[in-house]
Protein backbone atom coordinates (compact mmCIF):
# COMPACT_ATOMS: atom_id res chain seq x y z
CA UNK A 1 0.00 0.00 0.00
CA UNK A 2 0.99 3.56 -0.97
CA UNK A 3 1.18 6.07 1.06
CA UNK A 4 -0.95 8.05 -0.85
CA UNK A 5 -3.54 5.36 -0.37
CA UNK A 6 -3.36 5.17 3.46
CA UNK A 7 -4.07 8.62 3.18
CA UNK A 8 -6.91 8.40 0.92
CA UNK A 9 -8.68 5.57 2.76
CA UNK A 10 -8.70 7.61 6.31
CA UNK A 11 -9.81 10.93 4.52
CA UNK A 12 -12.78 8.82 3.14
CA UNK A 13 -14.29 7.08 6.32
CA UNK A 14 -13.83 10.42 8.01
CA UNK A 15 -15.91 11.81 5.35
CA UNK A 16 -18.35 9.46 5.47
CA UNK A 17 -18.07 8.13 2.45
CA UNK A 18 -18.46 4.30 1.21
CA UNK A 19 -16.71 2.08 3.46
CA UNK A 20 -13.75 1.60 1.41
CA UNK A 21 -10.91 -1.14 1.60
CA UNK A 22 -7.51 0.42 0.31
CA UNK A 23 -6.22 -2.81 -1.50
CA UNK A 24 -7.37 -2.10 -4.45
CA UNK A 25 -7.65 1.53 -6.79
CA UNK A 26 -11.09 1.67 -6.96
CA UNK A 27 -11.09 1.10 -2.71
CA UNK A 28 -13.31 -2.43 -3.29
CA UNK A 29 -11.62 -5.44 -1.24
CA UNK A 30 -9.46 -7.73 -3.30
CA UNK A 31 -9.88 -9.20 -6.04
CA UNK A 32 -9.49 -5.99 -7.43
CA UNK A 33 -12.10 -6.15 -10.48
CA UNK A 34 -10.41 -4.75 -13.53
CA UNK A 35 -13.02 -2.81 -15.23
CA UNK A 36 -13.25 -0.55 -11.98
CA UNK A 37 -9.36 0.13 -12.28
CA UNK A 38 -7.88 3.55 -12.88
CA UNK A 39 -4.91 4.61 -13.91
CA UNK A 40 -3.17 6.34 -10.86
CA UNK A 41 -2.98 10.01 -11.04
CA UNK A 42 0.63 11.49 -11.96
CA UNK A 43 2.15 12.62 -9.12
CA UNK A 44 2.41 16.66 -8.05
CA UNK A 45 5.75 18.07 -10.08
CA UNK A 46 7.22 19.60 -7.28
CA UNK A 47 7.06 16.30 -5.01
CA UNK A 48 10.41 15.10 -3.40
CA UNK A 49 11.02 12.08 -1.48
CA UNK A 50 14.64 12.32 0.55
CA UNK A 51 15.47 8.78 0.61
CA UNK A 52 17.89 7.85 3.74
CA UNK A 53 21.40 8.71 3.24
CA UNK A 54 23.64 5.50 3.61
CA UNK A 55 26.36 5.63 6.37
CA UNK A 56 29.40 4.66 4.73
CA UNK A 57 31.77 5.60 7.54
CA UNK A 58 33.69 2.51 8.99
CA UNK A 59 32.04 2.80 12.59
CA UNK A 60 27.93 2.16 12.04
CA UNK A 61 27.61 4.65 15.40
CA UNK A 62 28.14 7.60 12.51
CA UNK A 63 24.67 6.16 11.11
CA UNK A 64 23.15 9.05 13.29
CA UNK A 65 25.05 11.53 11.31
CA UNK A 66 23.77 9.87 7.99
CA UNK A 67 19.86 9.55 9.66
CA UNK A 68 19.78 13.17 10.79
CA UNK A 69 20.88 14.52 7.44
CA UNK A 70 18.39 13.14 6.37
CA UNK A 71 15.60 13.83 8.70
CA UNK A 72 16.80 17.30 8.76
CA UNK A 73 16.41 18.02 4.96
CA UNK A 74 12.96 16.71 5.11
CA UNK A 75 12.50 19.17 7.70
CA UNK A 76 14.14 22.30 6.00
CA UNK A 77 12.44 21.27 2.70
CA UNK A 78 8.93 20.62 4.24
CA UNK A 79 9.10 24.28 4.95
CA UNK A 80 8.70 25.55 2.09
CA UNK A 81 5.32 25.44 1.53
CA UNK A 82 5.00 24.79 -2.54
CA UNK A 83 6.99 21.62 -1.84
CA UNK A 84 5.45 18.20 -1.40
CA UNK A 85 7.94 16.37 0.68
CA UNK A 86 7.18 12.62 1.95
CA UNK A 87 7.75 12.12 5.19
CA UNK A 88 10.17 10.83 7.86
CA UNK A 89 7.91 7.48 8.78
CA UNK A 90 7.02 6.66 4.70
CA UNK A 91 11.14 6.68 3.23
CA UNK A 92 11.73 4.71 6.57
CA UNK A 93 10.25 2.09 4.23
CA UNK A 94 12.69 2.14 2.34
CA UNK A 95 15.79 2.95 3.50
CA UNK A 96 18.88 1.46 2.27
CA UNK A 97 16.53 0.62 -0.96
CA UNK A 98 19.23 1.08 -4.72
CA UNK A 99 18.06 3.55 -7.10
CA UNK A 100 18.09 0.30 -9.24
CA UNK A 101 14.99 1.35 -10.66
CA UNK A 102 14.27 5.14 -9.91
CA UNK A 103 10.82 4.89 -11.71
CA UNK A 104 9.56 1.82 -10.04
CA UNK A 105 9.97 3.70 -6.41
CA UNK A 106 8.64 6.71 -7.67
CA UNK A 107 5.31 5.45 -8.78
CA UNK A 108 5.27 3.82 -5.06
CA UNK A 109 5.95 6.90 -3.15
CA UNK A 110 3.83 8.80 -5.41
CA UNK A 111 6.57 11.78 -6.35
CA UNK A 112 8.38 13.12 -9.28
CA UNK A 113 11.73 13.51 -7.61
CA UNK A 114 14.41 11.59 -5.27
CA UNK A 115 17.17 12.51 -3.21
CA UNK A 116 20.05 9.93 -2.64
CA UNK A 117 23.30 10.20 -1.05
CA UNK A 118 25.60 9.16 1.82
CA UNK A 119 28.09 10.22 4.43
CA UNK A 120 31.20 8.87 5.33
CA UNK A 121 33.31 10.37 8.58
CA UNK A 122 37.04 10.39 8.61
CA UNK A 123 38.75 11.51 11.54
CA UNK A 124 37.57 15.12 11.65
CA UNK A 125 36.61 15.24 8.25
CA UNK A 126 33.27 14.35 6.28
CA UNK A 127 32.57 13.06 2.85
CA UNK A 128 28.89 13.95 1.80
CA UNK A 129 27.46 13.15 -1.53
CA UNK A 130 23.91 13.97 -2.62
CA UNK A 131 21.96 13.92 -6.11
CA UNK A 132 18.78 14.87 -6.92
CA UNK A 133 16.85 12.60 -9.66
CA UNK A 134 13.86 13.08 -11.87
CA UNK A 135 12.12 9.79 -10.92
CA UNK A 136 10.06 8.52 -14.40
CA UNK A 137 13.89 8.50 -16.43
CA UNK A 138 16.35 8.30 -13.79
CA UNK A 139 18.02 11.81 -15.02
CA UNK A 140 20.52 13.04 -12.35
CA UNK A 141 19.12 16.97 -12.39
CA UNK A 142 21.81 17.92 -9.71
CA UNK A 143 24.02 16.44 -8.02
CA UNK A 144 27.44 17.59 -5.63
CA UNK A 145 30.16 15.64 -3.33
CA UNK A 146 30.96 18.32 -0.37
CA UNK A 147 34.52 17.42 1.43
CA UNK A 148 34.13 19.67 4.63
CA UNK A 149 35.20 19.83 8.14
CA UNK A 150 32.81 17.86 10.72
CA UNK A 151 31.87 21.39 12.01
CA UNK A 152 30.75 22.40 8.37
CA UNK A 153 28.03 19.95 8.53
CA UNK A 154 25.29 22.58 9.02
CA UNK A 155 26.27 24.26 6.87
CA UNK A 156 26.26 21.83 4.36
CA UNK A 157 23.11 20.40 5.30
CA UNK A 158 21.90 24.51 4.17
CA UNK A 159 23.32 24.16 0.97
CA UNK A 160 22.21 20.66 -0.05
CA UNK A 161 18.52 22.29 1.07
CA UNK A 162 19.22 25.01 -1.08
CA UNK A 163 20.13 22.82 -4.15
CA UNK A 164 17.04 20.51 -3.92
CA UNK A 165 14.62 23.15 -3.31
CA UNK A 166 15.74 24.99 -6.22
CA UNK A 167 15.97 22.33 -8.62
CA UNK A 168 12.53 20.67 -7.50
CA UNK A 169 10.30 23.83 -7.49
CA UNK A 170 12.44 26.61 -9.27
CA UNK A 171 13.74 29.99 -8.58
CA UNK A 172 13.35 30.47 -4.56
CA UNK A 173 11.25 33.44 -3.15
CA UNK A 174 13.02 35.55 -0.48
CA UNK A 175 10.74 33.84 2.43
CA UNK A 176 11.69 30.48 1.07
CA UNK A 177 15.68 31.46 0.82
CA UNK A 178 15.18 32.54 4.57
CA UNK A 179 13.20 29.62 6.13
CA UNK A 180 15.77 27.43 4.40
CA UNK A 181 19.13 28.65 6.11
CA UNK A 182 18.13 29.31 9.33
CA UNK A 183 20.12 27.46 12.03
CA UNK A 184 18.76 26.06 15.21
CA UNK A 185 22.39 27.02 16.94
CA UNK A 186 25.45 28.22 16.11
CA UNK A 187 27.63 25.49 18.20
CA UNK A 188 28.83 22.43 15.97
CA UNK A 189 29.41 20.41 18.42
CA UNK A 190 25.97 20.93 20.35
CA UNK A 191 24.32 20.29 16.91
CA UNK A 192 26.32 16.76 16.83
CA UNK A 193 24.79 15.98 19.83
CA UNK A 194 20.93 17.22 18.95
CA UNK A 195 21.58 14.79 16.14
CA UNK A 196 22.72 11.93 18.59
CA UNK A 197 19.81 12.93 20.99
CA UNK A 198 17.00 12.28 18.25
CA UNK A 199 19.10 9.16 16.74
CA UNK A 200 18.06 7.63 19.98
CA UNK A 201 14.73 9.34 21.08
CA UNK A 202 13.34 7.43 18.00
CA UNK A 203 14.23 4.19 19.35
CA UNK A 204 11.78 4.62 22.24
CA UNK A 205 13.77 2.32 24.63
CA UNK A 206 14.57 3.16 28.11
CA UNK A 207 18.13 2.93 27.46
CA UNK A 208 17.48 4.85 24.91
CA UNK A 209 15.73 7.53 26.07
CA UNK A 210 18.16 7.30 28.83
CA UNK A 211 21.05 8.24 26.41
CA UNK A 212 19.10 11.04 24.77
CA UNK A 213 18.69 12.84 27.70
CA UNK A 214 22.39 13.07 28.39
CA UNK A 215 22.57 14.27 24.65
CA UNK A 216 20.66 16.89 24.73
CA UNK A 217 21.51 17.89 28.06
CA UNK A 218 25.40 17.78 26.74
CA UNK A 219 24.03 19.83 23.94
CA UNK A 220 22.72 22.70 26.05
CA UNK A 221 25.84 22.96 28.25
CA UNK A 222 27.41 23.71 24.77
CA UNK A 223 24.35 26.00 23.93
CA UNK A 224 22.20 27.04 26.57
CA UNK A 225 20.23 29.04 24.39
CA UNK A 226 19.98 25.71 21.79
CA UNK A 227 15.24 25.99 21.75
CA UNK A 228 14.77 22.86 19.90
CA UNK A 229 17.46 20.82 21.62
CA UNK A 230 15.27 21.92 25.23
CA UNK A 231 12.23 21.39 23.61
CA UNK A 232 13.39 17.56 22.70
CA UNK A 233 14.56 17.28 26.22
CA UNK A 234 11.23 18.46 27.72
CA UNK A 235 9.98 16.22 25.59
CA UNK A 236 12.08 13.09 26.38
CA UNK A 237 11.19 13.46 29.99
CA UNK A 238 7.45 13.14 29.04
CA UNK A 239 8.16 9.81 26.85
CA UNK A 240 10.06 8.58 30.48
CA UNK A 241 7.24 9.37 32.50
CA UNK A 242 4.35 8.23 29.84
CA UNK A 243 6.49 4.66 29.05
CA UNK A 244 7.13 4.14 33.18
CA UNK A 245 10.49 4.03 32.76
CA UNK A 246 13.16 4.66 35.09
CA UNK A 247 15.87 7.33 34.97
CA UNK A 248 18.75 6.51 37.34
CA UNK A 249 18.35 8.57 40.10
CA UNK A 250 15.69 10.78 39.56
CA UNK A 251 12.28 10.05 41.13
CA UNK A 252 9.20 9.98 38.91
CA UNK A 253 8.33 13.26 40.72
CA UNK A 254 11.11 14.61 40.02
CA UNK A 255 10.86 13.40 35.95
CA UNK A 256 7.97 14.99 35.93
CA UNK A 257 8.48 18.71 37.82
CA UNK A 258 12.59 18.76 35.30
CA UNK A 259 10.55 18.31 32.17
CA UNK A 260 8.08 21.02 32.79
CA UNK A 261 10.29 23.47 34.01
CA UNK A 262 11.96 22.68 31.05
CA UNK A 263 9.61 23.12 28.74
CA UNK A 264 8.07 26.26 30.41
CA UNK A 265 11.56 27.61 30.24
CA UNK A 266 11.40 27.57 26.20
CA UNK A 267 7.92 28.57 25.61
CA UNK A 268 9.09 31.75 27.71
CA UNK A 269 11.98 32.40 25.46
CA UNK A 270 10.71 30.98 22.73
CA UNK A 271 6.61 31.18 22.63
CA UNK A 272 6.27 29.69 19.35
CA UNK A 273 7.83 26.44 19.88
CA UNK A 274 5.82 23.82 19.07
CA UNK A 275 7.74 20.39 20.60
CA UNK A 276 7.65 22.83 23.70
CA UNK A 277 4.07 23.35 24.19
CA UNK A 278 3.73 19.22 23.02
CA UNK A 279 5.79 18.32 25.54
CA UNK A 280 3.94 20.22 27.97
CA UNK A 281 0.78 19.01 27.21
CA UNK A 282 1.78 15.39 27.25
CA UNK A 283 3.00 16.35 30.99
CA UNK A 284 0.25 17.77 32.06
CA UNK A 285 -1.91 14.76 31.94
CA UNK A 286 0.47 13.19 34.57
CA UNK A 287 0.52 16.58 37.03
CA UNK A 288 -3.50 16.33 37.08
CA UNK A 289 -4.40 12.79 36.22
CA UNK A 290 -7.82 13.51 37.23
CA UNK A 291 -8.61 16.01 34.88
CA UNK A 292 -5.93 16.35 32.63
CA UNK A 293 -5.91 20.12 33.30
CA UNK A 294 -4.07 22.29 30.56
CA UNK A 295 -3.32 19.28 28.58
CA UNK A 296 -5.96 19.66 25.69
CA UNK A 297 -4.92 23.15 25.61
CA UNK A 298 -1.71 22.81 25.57
CA UNK A 299 -1.54 20.41 22.65
CA UNK A 300 -3.80 22.07 20.67
CA UNK A 301 -1.61 25.33 20.85
CA UNK A 302 1.36 22.93 19.52
CA UNK A 303 -0.79 21.75 16.81
CA UNK A 304 -2.04 25.67 16.08
CA UNK A 305 1.52 26.40 16.02
CA UNK A 306 2.91 24.01 13.56
CA UNK A 307 0.42 22.24 11.09
CA UNK A 308 3.17 19.88 10.15
CA UNK A 309 4.24 18.72 13.74
CA UNK A 310 2.79 14.75 13.40
CA UNK A 311 3.47 13.78 16.58
CA UNK A 312 1.87 16.70 18.66
CA UNK A 313 -1.41 15.65 16.52
CA UNK A 314 -1.25 12.49 17.79
CA UNK A 315 -0.50 13.00 21.62
CA UNK A 316 -3.37 15.40 20.98
CA UNK A 317 -5.43 12.73 19.08
CA UNK A 318 -4.74 10.58 22.56
CA UNK A 319 -5.58 12.84 25.33
CA UNK A 320 -8.78 14.00 23.15
CA UNK A 321 -10.12 9.95 23.33
CA UNK A 322 -8.89 10.09 26.96
CA UNK A 323 -11.51 12.86 27.50
CA UNK A 324 -13.91 11.60 25.84
CA UNK A 325 -14.18 13.71 22.64
CA UNK A 326 -14.31 10.79 19.98
CA UNK A 327 -15.02 12.62 17.11
CA UNK A 328 -12.10 15.01 17.65
CA UNK A 329 -9.78 12.67 18.46
CA UNK A 330 -9.80 11.02 14.78
CA UNK A 331 -9.61 14.34 13.59
CA UNK A 332 -6.32 14.69 15.24
CA UNK A 333 -5.48 11.44 14.15
CA UNK A 334 -6.04 11.47 10.68
CA UNK A 335 -4.16 15.34 10.61
CA UNK A 336 -1.30 13.33 11.80
CA UNK A 337 -1.52 10.63 8.84
CA UNK A 338 -2.05 13.12 6.38
CA UNK A 339 1.59 14.32 7.47
CA UNK A 340 3.11 11.00 7.90
CA UNK A 341 0.84 8.32 6.52
CA UNK A 342 2.95 5.47 7.70
CA UNK A 343 2.81 6.54 11.52
CA UNK A 344 1.77 2.62 13.05
CA UNK A 345 1.27 4.10 16.04
CA UNK A 346 -1.02 6.27 14.75
CA UNK A 347 -2.83 4.36 12.87
CA UNK A 348 -3.15 1.55 15.58
CA UNK A 349 -4.60 4.51 17.90
CA UNK A 350 -7.15 5.37 15.58
CA UNK A 351 -8.37 2.35 15.62
CA UNK A 352 -9.02 2.20 19.58
CA UNK A 353 -11.88 4.91 18.91
CA UNK A 354 -13.38 3.18 15.97
CA UNK A 355 -13.42 0.19 17.92
CA UNK A 356 -14.75 1.13 20.72
CA UNK A 357 -17.46 2.80 18.43
CA UNK A 358 -17.98 -0.52 17.30
CA UNK A 359 -17.15 0.27 13.77
CA UNK A 360 -15.41 -2.91 12.82
CA UNK A 361 -14.93 -2.56 9.13
CA UNK A 362 -13.10 1.06 9.44
CA UNK A 363 -10.58 -0.15 12.28
CA UNK A 364 -9.64 -3.47 10.13
CA UNK A 365 -9.02 -1.27 7.87
CA UNK A 366 -6.87 1.08 9.55
CA UNK A 367 -4.94 -2.47 11.13
CA UNK A 368 -4.66 -3.60 7.37
CA UNK A 369 -2.67 -0.81 7.16
CA UNK A 370 -0.36 -0.62 10.10
CA UNK A 371 0.49 -4.24 9.46
CA UNK A 372 1.55 -3.96 5.70
CA UNK A 373 3.48 -0.35 6.83
CA UNK A 374 5.12 -2.46 9.62
CA UNK A 375 4.93 -5.99 8.70
CA UNK A 376 6.92 -7.39 11.57
CA UNK A 377 5.21 -5.34 14.35
CA UNK A 378 3.67 -7.29 17.08
CA UNK A 379 1.66 -4.32 18.43
CA UNK A 380 0.19 -3.73 14.93
CA UNK A 381 -0.37 -7.74 14.56
CA UNK A 382 -1.90 -7.88 17.84
CA UNK A 383 -4.80 -5.07 17.69
CA UNK A 384 -5.25 -6.49 14.01
CA UNK A 385 -6.17 -9.91 15.65
CA UNK A 386 -8.38 -8.03 18.63
CA UNK A 387 -10.39 -6.28 16.04
CA UNK A 388 -11.00 -9.75 14.25
CA UNK A 389 -12.06 -10.93 17.60
CA UNK A 390 -14.81 -8.06 18.37
CA UNK A 391 -15.71 -8.31 14.58
CA UNK A 392 -16.86 -11.89 14.92
CA UNK A 393 -13.80 -12.53 12.00
CA UNK A 394 -12.90 -15.77 13.42
CA UNK A 395 -11.22 -17.60 10.40
CA UNK A 396 -8.95 -14.58 10.21
CA UNK A 397 -8.33 -14.36 13.18
CA UNK A 398 -6.91 -17.86 13.95
CA UNK A 399 -4.59 -17.18 10.80
CA UNK A 400 -3.38 -14.09 12.68
CA UNK A 401 -3.13 -15.73 16.08
CA UNK A 402 -0.61 -17.98 14.57
CA UNK A 403 1.89 -14.55 13.44
CA UNK A 404 1.16 -13.20 17.37
CA UNK A 405 1.96 -15.96 18.46
CA UNK A 406 5.52 -16.16 17.09
CA UNK A 407 6.34 -12.41 17.39
CA UNK A 408 5.20 -12.28 20.69
CA UNK A 409 6.51 -15.95 22.40
CA UNK A 410 7.23 -14.57 25.13
CA UNK A 411 4.24 -13.00 26.12
CA UNK A 412 0.88 -13.74 27.97
CA UNK A 413 -1.04 -12.11 24.54
CA UNK A 414 -0.84 -15.22 22.70
CA UNK A 415 -2.48 -17.41 25.47
CA UNK A 416 -4.66 -14.76 26.03
CA UNK A 417 -6.25 -14.91 22.57
CA UNK A 418 -5.86 -18.78 22.53
CA UNK A 419 -8.45 -18.30 25.75
CA UNK A 420 -10.39 -16.88 24.16
CA UNK A 421 -10.53 -18.40 20.38
CA UNK A 422 -11.27 -21.84 22.33
CA UNK A 423 -14.18 -20.43 23.93
CA UNK A 424 -15.57 -19.36 20.66
CA UNK A 425 -14.88 -23.09 19.29
CA UNK A 426 -16.97 -24.54 22.73
CA UNK A 427 -13.37 -26.53 22.99
CA UNK A 428 -13.95 -27.74 26.56
CA UNK A 429 -10.20 -28.98 26.92
CA UNK A 430 -8.62 -26.25 25.97
CA UNK A 431 -11.37 -23.88 27.80
CA UNK A 432 -10.50 -25.98 31.09
CA UNK A 433 -6.45 -26.06 30.39
CA UNK A 434 -6.76 -22.04 29.44
CA UNK A 435 -8.83 -21.52 32.83
CA UNK A 436 -6.57 -23.08 34.77
CA UNK A 437 -3.08 -21.21 33.44
CA UNK A 438 -5.17 -17.63 33.55
CA UNK A 439 -6.58 -18.27 37.24
CA UNK A 440 -2.67 -18.93 38.26
CA UNK A 441 -1.30 -16.16 36.44
CA UNK A 442 -3.82 -13.63 37.61
CA UNK A 443 -3.41 -14.51 40.99
CA UNK A 444 0.33 -13.98 40.90
CA UNK A 445 0.90 -11.03 38.16
CA UNK A 446 0.69 -7.00 39.74
CA UNK A 447 -2.13 -6.00 37.56
CA UNK A 448 -1.21 -1.85 37.42
CA UNK A 449 2.18 -3.29 35.65
CA UNK A 450 0.03 -4.13 32.54
CA UNK A 451 -2.34 -1.35 32.65
CA UNK A 452 -5.72 -0.86 31.34
CA UNK A 453 -4.61 -0.57 27.75
CA UNK A 454 -3.92 -4.22 28.34
CA UNK A 455 -5.90 -5.43 30.54
CA UNK A 456 -9.43 -4.37 29.41
CA UNK A 457 -9.06 -5.76 26.14
CA UNK A 458 -6.95 -8.55 26.38
CA UNK A 459 -7.00 -10.11 30.37
CA UNK A 460 -10.45 -8.90 30.85
CA UNK A 461 -11.85 -10.41 27.53
CA UNK A 462 -9.86 -13.87 28.29
CA UNK A 463 -11.19 -14.27 31.79
CA UNK A 464 -15.40 -13.57 30.79
CA UNK A 465 -15.14 -15.85 27.44
CA UNK A 466 -14.13 -18.28 29.99
CA UNK A 467 -16.62 -17.35 32.60
CA UNK A 468 -14.71 -15.74 35.10
CA UNK A 469 -16.79 -12.69 35.75
CA UNK A 470 -16.20 -12.15 39.41
CA UNK A 471 -11.86 -12.46 38.71
CA UNK A 472 -12.32 -10.19 35.69
CA UNK A 473 -14.61 -7.40 37.78
CA UNK A 474 -11.63 -8.19 40.81
CA UNK A 475 -9.06 -7.18 37.90
CA UNK A 476 -10.44 -4.05 36.73
CA UNK A 477 -11.18 -3.05 40.05
CA UNK A 478 -7.36 -3.42 41.30
CA UNK A 479 -6.70 -0.90 38.11
CA UNK A 480 -5.21 2.62 39.26
CA UNK A 481 -5.27 5.79 38.91
CA UNK A 482 -8.98 6.64 38.20
CA UNK A 483 -8.52 8.59 35.68
CA UNK A 484 -9.59 8.91 31.99
CA UNK A 485 -7.12 6.33 30.75
CA UNK A 486 -8.88 3.85 32.43
CA UNK A 487 -12.09 5.35 31.91
CA UNK A 488 -11.29 5.41 28.16
CA UNK A 489 -10.67 1.54 28.20
CA UNK A 490 -13.28 0.75 30.31
CA UNK A 491 -15.34 1.63 27.31
CA UNK A 492 -14.01 -1.36 24.97
CA UNK A 493 -16.46 -3.49 23.75
CA UNK A 494 -15.38 -6.61 25.89
CA UNK A 495 -16.34 -5.21 28.77
CA UNK A 496 -20.11 -5.03 27.56
CA UNK A 497 -21.46 -8.28 29.68
CA UNK A 498 -20.33 -6.19 33.15
CA UNK A 499 -21.83 -2.78 32.00
CA UNK A 500 -24.74 -3.64 34.15
CA UNK A 501 -23.22 -4.04 37.46
CA UNK A 502 -23.00 -1.58 40.24
CA UNK A 503 -19.41 -2.66 40.85
CA UNK A 504 -18.59 -1.78 37.58
CA UNK A 505 -20.93 1.42 36.78
CA UNK A 506 -19.12 2.52 39.97
CA UNK A 507 -15.39 2.23 37.86
CA UNK A 508 -16.65 3.92 35.29
CA UNK A 509 -18.40 7.11 37.73
CA UNK A 510 -14.69 7.24 39.49
CA UNK A 511 -12.78 7.43 36.22
CA UNK A 512 -14.74 10.07 34.42
CA UNK A 513 -12.43 13.38 33.42
CA UNK A 514 -13.49 15.95 36.67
Amino acid sequence: MTARSVVLLLSLYLLAAPRLNAQCPDGSPPPCRAQTVRAAAAPAPNSVAVLYFDNLSRDTADLYLADGLTEELIDRLGRIERLVVRSRTTVQRFRSRRLEDPAALGRTLAVTHLVSGSVRRSGGRLRITAELTRAATGVRVWGETYERPVDDLLRVEVDIAQAIAAGVGGRLAPADHRSLVVTPTSSSKAYDHFLRGNFLLAQRTQPAITGALREYDAALRLDPGFSRAAARLAYTYALALGWGYQIAGIPRDSIMSRGLWVAADVIRRDPDNSDAWMARGYLLKFLDPQSYAGSKDALHKAVVLDGRNAEAWHQYGSVLYDLGEDSASVAAFRQALVIEPDREITLIEASYVLLVARRWKEALQLLDSAVVVAPASANAWAWLLEARLLSGDTARARRDAGVVGQLLSDDPLPQLFAARLAAGARDTVAMRARRGWLVTWTDTMDVNEWGPGYVAPFIVAALLALGERERALRVLESLQPRNPSLGFWLRWPTCDPLRGDPRFQRLVEESRPR
